[in-house]
């Protein structure tokens, strides 16, 4: 194996690594030292500072993880079928999505203190609307939305639906399981379909 697919394979562990270590904990902070006990290399090793950083390095591990589900779920599938595949699968449905959800939430709380995650979240946030936005044009372009729609704001609207939704289902699963999560997300999503362009069964 080349040198690059070391260093890949070995960021990929670190990682993986940090992922179960932060999902675990609830997002409480994770030591560098703590993430190099679980892989035996010494800390200086692994790129990693501060638990910014394995903050940092157990949501792009489980950001990628997203990436790999919305890309596959979206294969095939066009404008507003495949917003609703792929925004679905964002909510905390089962127990992987749950431990996702509360990477999140670690994430925007460390942010409002730490200059470093602030950035990547705006960042990766941003990436996650040029997402949407895209596919939300499409889906106008060929006539599934009602008129007047406004791309940008309802962009921003249904980023902000997700995580409230997500954050009620990590702390009160009695009044709103992610079943009722993805509910609310098709409703919303039906709201600005065309008639006649909602899939089977709505």
């Amino acid at each position: 194996m080349s040198a690059p697919q070391d260093a890949a394979r070995d960021e990929d562990r670190v990682r993986a690594a940090a992922f179960r270590l932060v999902s675990a904990r609830g997002g409480s902070p994770v030591t560098p030292e703590e993430i190099a006990a679980t892989l035996d290399p010494p800390p200086a090793e692994l790129g990693l500072t501060d638990p910014d950083d394995v903050l940092l390095a157990a949501v792009h591990w489980s950001h990628r993880r997203i990436a790999r589900r919305f890309f596959d779920l979206t294969a095939g599938r066009f404008g507003l079928a495949a917003l609703r595949a792929g925004l679905i699968d964002l909510l905390p449905l089962d127990e992987d999505r749950l431990q996702e959800t509360v990477l999140e939430v670690a994430m925007w709380h460390r942010g409002l203190v730490s200059p470093k995650i602030a950035a990547n979240n705006r960042r990766e946030r941003e990436d996650l609307s040029v997402i949407v936005r895209g596919v939300l044009r499409d889906a106008r372009d060929d006539g599934e939305l009602i008129d007047g729609v406004d791309v940008d704001r309802v962009t921003a609207e249904l980023l902000a639906l997700i995580d409230g939704l997500s954050v009620h289902a990590l702390l009160y699963p009695e009044r709103m399981s992610g079943t009722a999560a993805a509910r609310a997300l098709d409703a919303e999503l039906d709201r600005i379909a065309r008639p006649g362009t909602a899939p089977e069964g709505h």
